[in-house]
């Protein structure tokens, strides 16, 4: 549904320029870099936060060195310092980088919360050409990561307690982006955090996966991109499909992220559908922040169905 995250295609491009110019630093040293942060994300195939978290042109590839001692000076080439166990991967045989879920462990401390949790996201995408993690896998590294600093006498890393509230908003399956943005947006004004990718089957005997869902309630939040028109004819075909079986369609935009009062119309939107599918009014509450969407509280709050007192639609 989603044509604003970086395809495929476009991944596969983006690491095959990252490789050419990795291999160019590589021809002019001696040392074997591990490959970390943007430049471990490109070859990976993995999108890279919106902003750039290390000082710099934003062209450099980046690696990192265990203590400041290990730095050395080459064009092109930044270093990063991380002093905790390092979990590395080889791409195409010959590059050396931090896996995933370490990569997003050294961002902890450069990214927002929000921007954390999207690319948590991105590691984790249903489609399994670009599915590089787990939610377990996560965890396990967060349980090594303290067993660690609890053995090692040292503090846990930083960004640590970052990492643990992102998990908790983090979710397996999503296909892009914008997506997790508009999930994160309508939670931020009290609603529960829908299903993504839940599996509608239709009349047709196909299944499709909606892009968030109350299936309780039967309402869905689907994220429509920037389309040519046969594209846009498949969505309108999709939604209609989506209808028939009984299900309100809310249509969330680009238009519908980036700012406080767009999220909170989107919001909106979705409180009145559920609200006209129940015959029951669901309140909003002002702008949370996105440490309250973490809070041990909140997750224990019962679900929205269950608080407006009505039974789940079959």
């Amino acid at each position: 549904m989603s044509d604003e995250s970086l395809s495929l295609q476009a991944l596969t491009e983006t690491k095959r320029r990252c490789l050419h110019g990795c291999a160019e630093i590589l021809s002019r040293t001696s040392k074997h870099p591990i490959w970390a942060l943007s430049t471990a994300l490109k070859l990976q195939s993995i999108e890279t936060p919106r902003r750039d978290a290390v000082p710099g042109n934003g062209r450099d590839a980046i690696a990192v060195v265990r203590n400041a001692n290990a730095r050395h000076h080459l064009q092109r080439l930044r270093l990063v310092t991380w002093n905790r166990p390092l979990d590395v991967v080889t791409v195409e045989r010959s590059f050396e980088c931090t896996s995933p879920v370490c990569t997003w462990a050294m961002y902890a401390s450069r990214l927002s919360m929000e921007e954390l949790v999207v690319l948590g996201d991105s590691m984790m995408r249903r489609d399994r050409r670009l599915k590089r993690a787990s939610l377990d896998e996560f965890t396990a590294s967060l349980d090594m990561a303290r067993r660690w600093a609890q053995e090692h006498g040292q503090r846990l890393f930083p960004g640590y307690h970052q990492c643990r509230q992102a998990l908790s908003l983090m979710r397996e399956g999503t296909d892009s982006s914008p997506e997790t943005w508009s999930r994160l947006g309508i939670m931020r004004y009290g609603m529960d955090c829908p299903q993504v990718n839940h599996p509608l089957r239709i009349a047709q005997g196909r299944t499709l996966f909606l892009d968030m869902a109350y299936p309780e309630v039967k309402v869905c939040i689907e994220y429509d991109g920037m389309h040519h028109s046969g594209q846009w004819l498949a969505d309108t075909q999709r939604r209609h499909a989506v209808e028939d079986e009984g299900w309100r369609y809310v249509q969330a935009t680009k238009l519908d992220l980036g700012t406080p009062a767009a999220e909170e119309q989107l919001a909106r939107r979705v409180a009145d559908a559920i609200g006209q599918a129940t015959g029951r009014q669901v309140p909003l509450t002002a702008r949370l922040p996105i440490s309250a969407l973490c809070d041990a509280r909140a997750r224990r709050r019962r679900p929205l169905w269950q608080r407006l007192d009505i039974a789940p639609r079959p």
